[in-house]
């Protein structure tokens, strides 16, 4: 069903949605930050009502099950307009008076659960609706509103929150729900092969891991997945100890990131304009190499702006690595399979961070900040290596 051009009306309807959805959602994190914290008077209550929504994307194999066997639209629709009901509802409570951080717990675990579906629906889905050749570009797209959204959502969500209040950016989001439920509704979905739907869900998911195994090219993609978890959670929390040795505080902390995300929005703006054919086989080890010296920069780095130049590369590499696996996967996995092994690499990716932080957490009370950086940098460039030599390769089951 995949059309002619990049800029259908399908693509189109999903993009514009998930570009919109994506700044509700940003915003919606920022408020929930101040919300809980008002309420509470500890961020141990954001902590766990982040946890509760992350939670069920323990059901993500199960979901890449279900998108390979029916027609996902109609739950796709349905979900976006409960949580945008949902969210509704919680402005309702606040304006009332009557809303509990057990409701907002509650309320993000009811999101999430629904919430597992999106991930790998759309991205099985992408690789139908553009043509080929233009899936990086594609991708590359869905990369850009993400980042310019995270962007903006955390450079301008703190002032809305401070001067509108949480209520109003609460009900963006929700309204962003809305605005996607319709838009979904518009999109024209392929129709699932009746012998999908006939077969055993036990067996799906068997035959899933089976294929995710069949190839070293396919495999290796969680590594590369947590490989960007571990630098990611690495700078989160290394950077600023390193520096305020440069006697840089928060606000240089917020610079570095800025520099990073513009990095990311450079790469991606490319592929976006020149990515057509983009091969992945090639892209993903530089993108991974570039990750490696970066970091390596950053733990040599003494000076405020080298580290921002160098998170401007990093920005710049990651980018292209996300981008690459992610087209990759949708090119190389068999259509029947690609929900499958979206919904697999959805608990691994949700998975990467936390153990990426508890793993740094404890390296810390023996290591030293800058030979962490250099042993994940080293670490991605073992994969970048691994990549490299063995490019190529399908997956069979």
């Amino acid at each position: 069903m995949s059309s002619t051009k990049l800029w259908n009306q399908n693509f189109l309807l999903l993009w514009i949605g998930q570009a919109q959805s994506l700044c509700g959602n940003i915003l919606y994190t920022v408020a929930l930050t101040y919300l809980v914290l008002d309420l509470t008077g500890t961020p141990k209550y954001t902590a766990i009502t982040m946890a509760a929504g992350l939670i069920p994307y323990v059901f993500s194999p199960l979901v890449g099950v279900m998108i390979d066997r029916i027609n996902i639209k109609p739950y796709l629709v349905v979900g976006d307009l409960i949580r945008g009901l949902l969210m509704i509802f919680i402005c309702y409570l606040l304006y009332m008076d009557q809303l509990t951080v057990f409701i907002i717990v509650v309320s993000a675990f009811i999101s999430g659960l629904i919430g597992v579906i999106y991930r790998p629906s759309f991205g099985a889905l992408l690789p139908k609706l553009v043509p080929k050749e233009d899936i990086a570009r594609a991708n590359a797209l869905n990369s850009l509103s993400g980042q310019i959204a995270t962007f903006a959502g955390f450079v301008f969500g703190g002032l809305l929150v401070a001067y509108v209040g949480t209520l109003f950016a609460i009900l963006i989001n929700g309204i962003s729900f809305l605005i996607m439920s319709v838009l979904l509704s518009l999109i024209r979905f392929p129709e699932v092969a009746k012998n999908r739907i006939q077969a055993s869900v036990i067996q799906d998911l068997k035959e899933g891991f089976r294929y995710l195994f069949s190839t070293s090219s396919l495999w290796r993609i969680p590594f590369i997945f947590f490989a960007m978890g571990v630098s990611y959670a690495a700078l989160e929390m290394l950077m600023p100890v390193k520096l305020k040795s440069v006697n840089y505080g928060a606000e240089g902390f917020g610079i570095l990131f800025s520099a990073l995300l513009i990095g990311s929005i450079c790469v991606s703006s490319f592929i976006s304009k020149s990515g057509k054919n983009l091969d992945t086989s090639w892209y993903t080890p530089i993108g991974l190499i570039v990750m490696g010296v970066s970091m390596g920069g950053l733990a040599f780095s003494t000076n405020f702006i080298t580290s921002c130049i160098f998170a401007f590369i990093y920005g710049m590499g990651s980018s292209l690595v996300s981008i690459s696996s992610i087209t990759f996967i949708q090119t190389n996995v068999a259509d029947p399979f690609r929900g499958r092994i979206f919904g697999l690499f959805g608990v691994i990716e949700q998975a990467c961070m936390p153990i990426a932080l508890l793993i740094i957490g404890k390296s810390t009370d023996f290591l030293s900040t800058d030979f962490i950086l250099y042993a994940v940098a080293f670490g991605i460039g073992c994969i970048a290596f691994l990549c490299w030599s063995r490019r190529g390769g399908q997956a069979h089951v």
